[in-house]
């Protein structure tokens, strides 16, 4: 047999966000007969932290801090070149905007074969300075991967010629999801009583504009219209929404839940789950929330079309309009037949469409082709 492809991936930190949950689901699967697998971090932290670290491969941390830039940074890069000459990895893979940037300069000075970086947003939201450092990063790998057709395009308006650019969509493991956490369960653990809960996951950040589904909210409470929400997911707009929810009196109906590692208890108690994001490559949580088989109301961004269908496995509506998003609230509150008809499509999409499994099986082959080995499928594009 073959030695097999060692793969070092570079990321940021281990919260419960969509990459880092996408990440957790491939370590546990890839084929442990063929790859090796070694994770750098910048810092050893967050939700997920226990759930990588049981997995059995050798986490290492750079000692990066919140900014990579200044002399701090640069130790860290340096951490980091040593470390991938004494792994000696056939692939170094980014992910996220700092550790793109460090796996492409730290992958190109060491002089590993396969240098890659993974793109799963569109940039809507970068500084003039972040953009820059994307170009250069993605300009300086041999290969992106980038989660969406939509994504890719991002890519080549980054200066990257398309044949380098591989889409890899992400996929869902259905099995969380099944059989379904107690409802009754899910919504206690939600603070919800006996009306609708309308609820999201996310980063609470700009890009993925929770001002606009507040104002949605607002607009569906002067409708009169019974519901509550919960948000879960914790951010730098969080004390910013918080007091934004207030002024618009919904504090009693908005609850603020914060970052959590158990997605798959709550999402059985939402009723409704919604996106109200400006921007997205291929959301994680609406993956999930499409296997939970959750009725599921997202703005046509990025990637997001490409996996919810407006009239079949959802509804979709512009970006940045309250009043659309609340039309589309209200129809998934008020037509539960409708609603029961469209969440049941994206269940069934999300499992054969959609799969965890094919989303490993095209790294892996993505992987054997970077490294210059014979692939053992096409699943990749």
């Amino acid at each position: 047999m073959s030695a097999r492809i060692r793969v070092l991936y570079v990321v940021g930190n281990f919260v419960a966000g969509g990459a880092e949950r996408h990440l957790i689901e491939l370590w546990k699967r890839i084929d442990p007969m063929r790859f090796e697998v070694v994770i750098a971090c910048f810092r050893r932290e967050g939700a997920f932290l226990a759930e990588v670290e049981s997995l059995g491969w050798p986490v290492r941390e750079l000692g990066v801090g919140r900014r990579i830039y200044g002399a701090a940074g640069l130790a860290g890069l340096a951490r980091l070149v040593h470390l991938v000459r004494d792994v000696r990895p056939q692939v170094i893979h980014g992910y996220l905007f700092g550790p793109n940037l460090y796996a492409a300069l730290a992958g190109r000075l060491a002089g590993v074969p396969a240098v890659v970086v993974a793109k799963r947003n569109v940039d809507a939201f970068e500084t003039r300075r972040q953009v820059l450092a994307q170009r250069l990063a993605h300009r300086l790998a041999t290969h992106v991967t980038a989660v969406s057709e939509a994504v890719a395009e991002s890519v080549v308006a980054l200066g990257v010629p398309r044949a380098r650019i591989t889409v890899i969509p992400n996929g869902v493991d259905a099995a969380r999801f099944f059989p379904p956490a107690p409802a009754e369960e899910a919504r206690r653990a939600l603070g919800a009583d006996a009306s609708p809960l309308v609820g999201s996951v996310g980063c609470l950040a700009a890009r993925k504009d929770y001002g606009t589904l507040l104002e949605a909210l607002c607009l569906l409470g002067g409708r009169g219209l019974a519901f509550r929400a919960a948000l879960v997911g914790d951010g730098p707009d969080r004390d910013a929404l918080e007091a934004r929810a207030a002024a618009l009196g919904l504090a009693g109906r908005v609850r603020f839940l914060g970052e959590r590692g158990d997605i798959e208890r709550l999402l059985p108690g939402m009723d409704v789950f919604v996106l109200s994001s400006r921007e997205e490559g291929i959301p994680n949580a609406l993956l999930e929330a499409m296997a939970a088989g959750r009725a599921c109301v997202a703005t046509a961004v990025g990637g997001t079309p490409e996996v919810l269908r407006d009239g079949e496995t959802g509804w979709l509506v512009p970006p940045g309009e309250p009043g659309a998003l609340a039309d589309a609230l209200e129809q998934a509150l008020t037509r539960p037949g409708e609603a029961r008809r469209r969440s049941e499509a994206a269940c069934r999409a999300a499992r054969e469409e959609l799969s965890i499994e094919v989303m490993v099986r095209r790294h892996e082959e993505f992987y054997e082709r970077a490294a210059g080995r014979p692939s053992r499928g096409g699943g990749s594009r």
